[in-house]
């Protein structure tokens, strides 16, 4: 006679969420220079760079997922060393949507995209140059409009390319540029994201769209009207997260990340400098600033916000130059009329789309100037429930798991660090992933 076992709703997210943390898609890929990224570039010399690059990447694989505790950097851990054959300085590394595919870029100028086979290895697919400068962030685009990588470069332009599957792999052709988005002021592109296709609530809105921010601390915001065409997207909204750029001798950090839940409406966190802000949309549809996630004492290098799965609220996390990790909870939204510190680009219309056919509208008005209209109605109640700073270094990525239950972040300490949340609500050290480089030339932690 077969026999059933209940299980509580927290020990099934917790058995599930063990067996994700298996998959090398839920972590972050360690870099090496571990967090040397395009910031710091320009500090390295020409041998330096050389002897860098070819470390390639780690891909490691938690094998210890019991519950949270203090743990060592001996964590039971295995990785795949390879080499991705860039000539430079890996900056970015993205998984797709299943994990079956890799793609990285390089201070070389070429996008790279590995598969992995039957055998558990990443072999190289396509290798082509994708843009005339450092390419400093990729991603892959959701799953439901095929085969699509985002990247952006220090060259000021976003670049859309679309697999063609007719076409033999490793050909010119295999992948294709179908768009190139450029900032009216003509400035570097720092981070790129694609919100989820669902969040979407208006009725003529397609679901496809990506959002950028340049190194003056403007954000863009381009739609595809028709998916099946790619090469036609326009811009439909455009703001300063700042009050006004940044010196251009300083160094600047940007980021940012969407909520990945469909309920709540469009809503995204935004890094600049060493700030960090939700914005959310208002009644009129554009996004205007909501919240600000406090605390940071440095650059802020990252930001990643959890798939809430039923929770009753959200969970941000940061990665900062101070060497901290911090999580923000977003909970129990509540009404104010305050006005927000949002900006409309001047004169009636994003400066990006002017010109464009179908783009929308910007209210007019002095800049700063905020109306009833321009204010988000609603605001979350945020408080910071977790502040790291076991990374006692930079840290420059953060990345929640698949069901938003175990954060990984990594620094320049060499290590990967997966943060899980215990029975009483607080965040605790799970896991420490210390790669071979890191084992041999950092003193193990107390």
């Amino acid at each position: 006679m077969s026999t059933c076992q209940l299980v509580t709703a927290d020990r099934w997210l917790t058995m599930v969420s063990e067996r994700l943390a298996r998959f090398p898609k839920l972590f972050s890929a360690c870099r090496l220079p571990f967090g040397l990224r395009s910031d710091h570039t320009s500090h390295l010399n020409n041998s330096q760079a050389r002897s860098t690059a070819r470390w390639g990447l780690i891909v490691a694989r938690s094998e210890n997922c019991s519950p949270p505790r203090q743990v060592s950097a001996s964590t039971s851990s295995t990785y795949q060393h390879f080499s991705t054959g860039h000539e430079d300085l890996v900056h970015d590394v993205a998984y797709d949507y299943y994990g079956r595919r890799m793609a990285t870029v390089s201070s070389d100028q070429r996008l790279k995209v590995f598969d992995l086979n039957d055998e558990g290895e990443w072999v190289i697919s396509d290798s082509f140059k994708a843009h005339d400068a450092s390419i400093n962030r990729v991603i892959w685009g959701p799953p439901e409009h095929g085969q699509i990588i985002a990247t952006c470069s220090y060259d000021r332009t976003v670049r859309i390319w679309e697999e063609q599957e007719m076409e033999a792999k490793s050909t010119p052709n295999r992948w294709k540029r179908q768009f190139q988005m450029t900032p009216e002021t003509r400035t570097a592109i720092h981070s790129i994201a694609f919100p989820p296709t669902f969040v979407s609530t208006s009725s003529t809105s397609t679901g496809l769209k990506l959002a950028f921010i340049s190194s003056d601390g403007s954000l863009y915001t381009y739609e595809c009207r028709e998916p099946q065409d790619l090469t036609h997207w326009i811009a439909v909204d455009v703001i300063h997260v700042l009050p006004t750029p940044p010196p251009r001798e300083s160094e600047i950090s940007f980021c940012l990340a969407f909520c990945p839940s469909r309920w709540g409406g469009e809503q995204l966190v935004v890094g600049a400098m060493d700030t960090v802000c939700v914005y959310r949309r208002n009644a009129t549809g554009k996004f205007r600033a909501a919240e600000e996630l406090g605390g940071h004492r440095a650059l802020v290098r990252d930001v990643a916000w959890a798939v809430s799965m039923g929770r009753s609220y959200h969970l941000v996390a940061t990665a900062c130059k101070d060497g901290h990790v911090r999580i923000f909870k977003l909970s129990g939204k509540s009404i104010v009329t305050r006005p927000v510190t949002g900006r409309s680009e001047p004169g009636g219309r994003a400066g990006l789309s002017r010109g464009l056919i179908g783009a929308d509208e910007i209210l007019p008005g002095p800049v700063g100037a905020a109306s009833a209209e321009d204010e988000v109605a609603d605001r979350w109640d945020v408080q910071m429930v977790a502040d790291f700073g076991d990374h006692k270094a930079e840290v420059w990525k953060v990345s929640w798991n698949a069901t938003g239950t175990i954060l990984s972040s990594n620094g320049d300490d060499g290590k990967i660090r997966l943060w899980k949340m215990a029975i009483n609500g607080e965040f605790q050290l799970l896991s420490v992933i210390s790669t071979p480089r890191s084992r041999e030339e950092m003193p193990e932690e107390d």
